[in-house]
């Protein structure tokens, strides 16, 4: 007992450590040791338990924050039941009760009977990208994902190609995710904070990518040239990030995107372009350097992917443009648990998928472009698929 004791010092000290370093890439690979070491310690009794349990804080955290309790505990020192019962409308008793598993789990601290206070999370739960993050995903795509097993035996378990699908049965809709989310608009709010939230600490895409070689290097330079156009670039957040990065790089930035989203807008730099455009239509800026999507591709099905990238390819100019799709490469064995379960959800959602490198050189291929590299930083994270104009 005294080595186990001794041990768990000794991880707990080098997980200090490692916090205290700020060395983000040590932290990740001390999570990953520390799940694996979870997952050695669980017997198969406690892991299928947590699995039947999983639904249950998720369900009492998305009630919180619709009764704005949550928003309530994150504004003050401490609260009681009481106070937040008032302050909101919620039921003393239904407020206690919806507390407990996220006392549990470290959302809120509960200092004393019935008094609660804010933690670490519940700080960073309340602002505006991850608030509207997890409304945005658990009004879209938990009751899809719910209704999956349903939808598949109802289909006879066909892998989901098309609409209508999984979103459409459990919504009762005919509406695609997009058009669905146009007549709802704080859903779409919450959906393009989402979007601009998913971004923020994730690695940017010039990170692993030879900007200076590949695009800035040959890049026209007269007055009506186009350097890059970011095709459903939602809030503007990657271009703007770009022009960060290189400031004097000449040529247009562009971004585009549905006129509700363009509209939506609150903050982005002069430098950046607005335009409102559907990539189902004809891509209007002609003989870009670069046509970049992020996360877009995966959102639709292979049909509706070929005529997006049809008409971007009808656009380029051969021998000069390039396609940059900053997406998930899946390995073909192994993936990683972030991934898979990201395809799990745009199955779900969007009748969509995630893509190995086999089937994005089909889908490319079907377009008329064809992959120059792909490239990669780690498992957890997007990579680029760099591409040009079949010969």
């Amino acid at each position: 007992m005294a080595n186990a004791e001794r041990s768990s010092i000794d991880f707990i000290e080098a997980v200090q450590n490692v916090l205290d370093s700020k060395d983000e890439a040590a932290r990740k690979q001390m999570l990953g040791t520390a799940t694996q070491a979870m997952a050695m310690l669980e017997t198969p009794v406690d892991a299928i338990w947590r699995l039947i349990m999983s639904p249950h804080a998720p369900s009492a955290l998305m009630a919180l924050i619709k009764a704005g309790v949550i928003q309530e505990i994150a504004k003050t020192d401490s609260s009681t039941a009481d106070q937040l019962a008032k302050t909101t409308g919620a039921d003393r008793l239904l407020i206690v009760r919806l507390l407990r598993p996220l006392n549990a789990l470290g959302i809120v601290k509960e200092i004393s009977p019935e008094e609660y206070a804010p933690t670490a999370i519940t700080k960073a739960l309340v602002d505006r990208v991850l608030l509207g993050g997890y409304q945005f995903m658990f009004s879209a795509a938990t009751r899809s994902l719910a209704n999956l097993p349903f939808y598949l035996e109802k289909t006879g378990f066909k892998n989901v190609e098309g609409s209508p699908g999984p979103f459409q049965d459990a919504h009762n809709t005919q509406d695609n995710m997009f058009p669905w989310l146009i007549k709802d608009p704080p859903m779409m709010g919450n959906f393009n904070a989402f979007m601009t939230g998913q971004r923020i600490d994730r690695k940017q895409w010039f990170d692993i990518f030879d900007v200076e070689d590949i695009l800035l290097k040959g890049a026209k330079i007269d007055q009506d040239a186009t350097l890059m156009v970011d095709v459903a670039g939602g809030e503007g957040y990657d271009i703007a990030e770009f022009h960060k990065r290189y400031p004097d790089a000449p040529g247009r930035l562009i971004v585009q995107d549905l006129p509700a989203v363009i509209d939506s807008i609150q903050d982005l730099t002069p430098r950046v372009e607005r335009q409102k455009h559907d990539f189902f239509q004809p891509q209007p800026i002609k003989g870009a350097r670069c046509y970049y999507f992020r996360s877009i591709l995966h959102d639709w099905p292979d049909a509706d992917c070929i005529k997006i990238l049809q008409n971007t390819a009808e656009a380029m100019t051969p021998g000069y443009s390039k396609l940059l799709l900053s997406e998930f490469v899946l390995p073909a064995s192994n993936v990683s648990l972030y991934p898979a379960l990201l395809d799990v959800n745009m199955m779900a959602v969007l009748n969509a998928m995630e893509r190995t490198e086999a089937q994005w050189s089909k889908l490319l291929d079907a377009a008329g472009l064809e992959v120059v590299k792909f490239w990669s930083s780690d498992a957890e994270t997007e990579g680029l698929v760099e591409a040009v104009l079949k010969d």
